[in-house]
């Protein structure tokens, strides 16, 4: 009897095992990018934006002596994608306290991420005076950044954080360019961030030898990435499959990027062996 009862308990623990690990997968799968979940998603991301602007035209209602720069930039921001940013840099001219000099208003900024939405920011006034002087390079300091929205799967965003400018006012024409950085969190209801990088299968050493005479073989290669949530996405190796390798070793790189802008690397060696 008591044999048996063993066996009876050791039954219903393998099953009730069997049960946690299928709900471990289950989120596991969830957890890629997609909305469904019923806690809120956050992510802390660093945005590292190449930006340029020129001067346009202010909008309606403006105060008389404001200078009006627009402003857009781009660049991949890991947990986010394709990012492309854009703004109206406000210019206060003589502002109080600011003699000769001109201070940055409040503005507002808006993230367009390939593919998924956008995310609004507000942006208060710079806490400095700069010249206006041409051919110089900026660093505007502002108060801490929040989110106030956004549209498609940001819907609802919020969070907080700093923003910061290097800019280069260029003297052979009135525009800039610079870096923009922004340092902060995101909170997303429902959404789960993508900050996996995909998978690279393939990526083995191999050995071939060398015609009789020959310096260089023709070698191919198969090495293939998946990501968890996008899956098949576009891979690159240097040197590519088929290329002519030399007598020796020659070490292949390859590399892959998610949607989300998670990349992979992986590298193996090609070894040609002289042929006899």
């Amino acid at each position: 009897m008591t044999r048996k009862n063993n066996e009876t308990k050791r039954r219903l623990l393998l099953a009730a095992l069997g049960a946690a690990l299928v709900t471990v997968a289950a989120v596991q799968v969830a957890s890629g990018g997609v909305r469904g979940s019923a806690e809120p998603g956050r992510l802390a991301f660093r945005a590292e934006l190449n930006m340029r602007g020129e001067l346009g035209d202010c909008p309606a209602g403006t105060p008389s002596g404001v200078r009006c720069g627009l402003r857009h930039g781009s660049g991949f921001v890991r947990g986010l994608g394709s990012v492309s940013e854009s703004y109206v840099n406000l210019e206060q001219l003589n502002a109080e306290g600011c003699p000769d000099l001109f201070r940055v208003l409040p503005k507002t900024a808006r993230f367009t991420v390939a593919g998924k939405g956008t995310i609004d920011f507000a942006v208060p006034a710079s806490t400095g005076c700069y010249s206006d002087a041409r051919d110089q390079v900026l660093t505007p300091t502002y108060p801490p950044f929040t989110i106030t929205g956004g549209s498609g799967v940001y819907a609802g965003a919020s969070g907080s954080g700093t923003l910061t400018h290097r800019v280069h006012r260029l003297f052979s024409c009135p525009c800039a360019a610079g870096t923009d950085v922004w340092v902060g969190s995101l909170v997303v209801p429902g959404l789960a961030f993508d900050v996996t990088a995909p998978t690279l299968s393939g990526a083995a050493g191999k050995t071939v030898r060398a015609p009789r005479g020959a310096s260089r073989v023709r070698v191919t290669y198969k090495v293939v990435a998946r990501d968890a949530v996008d899956g098949a996405v576009p891979l690159s190796c240097r040197p590519r499959s088929g290329s002519r390798f030399k007598i020796g070793r020659t070490v292949v790189t390859c590399s892959a990027t998610d949607r989300s802008a998670n990349t992979r690397t992986a590298s193996f060696t090609i070894t040609v062996i002289a042929g006899r």
